[in-house]
């Protein structure tokens, strides 16, 4: 994984006991926070990018507010929702 990101926990979630999660955003698909490294903005990835792309690809996130794209590597992400996953918060 790459040294220049790094996983956080989302504060609306801390202390509280992992339960899954029904997706409700637009595509229903989980989703997890990108945070803009240009101006702090926070954004959010699907799970669904991820299934037709390779798993060595390189995944461009434009921040919404400021249009910064943010690199983000395949793998990096789906070790993120496969956290999620070990934790409990995606069934």
């Amino acid at each position: 994984m790459s040294a220049k990101h790094q996983f956080k926990e989302n504060p609306t979630y801390a202390g509280k006991t992992p339960r899954p999660l029904t997706p409700a955003c637009h595509d229903r698909s989980h989703m997890m926070d990108v945070l803009c490294s240009a101006c702090g903005n926070t954004d959010h990835l699907h799970e669904t990018v991820l299934a037709t792309i390779p798993k060595d690809a390189v995944i461009g996130a434009r921040c919404q507010r400021c249009g910064h794209v943010n690199m983000l590597e395949a793998a990096y992400v789906r070790a993120g929702f496969a956290e999620m996953r070990k934790r409990g918060w995606i069934a």
